[in-house]
């Protein structure tokens, strides 16, 4: 009865469950994925990056190709616990950058766990859309 009602199969429901827990439960060793948001203005585009609990010493930004690249670790440190619910580890996280944005004059600012980084754009004109035939075959 219950698969008439839900739209998944029991198969996918377990899956995705699944991957849910693995994602909250991560192995130590395992990287984290900042949580993030990309605004565009009108001569620059804002990426805003949650790193809690890290320094700019513990923090790296730089260009790979035509990606932008946060990368840093939140180290534990060795104490006893009572109670543990922070999450340590490596931090990674690529971003594809826009077509218009540059790569000359980035900057990135750290305040109060968020990272921000502030991408200059070039003023482009619009590309017009291109048609593409579709063939029978």
């Amino acid at each position: 009865m219950l698969e008439k009602l839900w739209p998944f199969s029991r198969s996918r429901f377990r899956k995705a469950v699944e991957e849910a827990l693995d994602k909250a439960f991560q192995e130590e060793g395992g990287v984290l994925e900042p949580l993030s948001e990309l605004s565009e203005h009108e001569d620059h585009y804002l990426l805003r990056v949650e790193v809690p609990g890290l320094g700019p010493e513990n923090l790296e930004v730089r260009l790979e190709g035509d990606q932008l690249v946060v990368e840093g670790e939140k180290k534990e440190e060795k104490r006893t616990k009572h109670l543990s619910e922070i999450v340590y580890g490596r931090i990674y996280r690529a971003y594809l950058l826009p077509k218009d944005a540059k790569k000359e004059g980035i900057e990135a600012k750290l305040h109060k766990g968020v990272l921000e980084v502030r991408i200059p754009r070039e003023k482009r004109p619009p590309e017009p859309p291109v048609r593409i035939p579709v063939q029978e075959g």
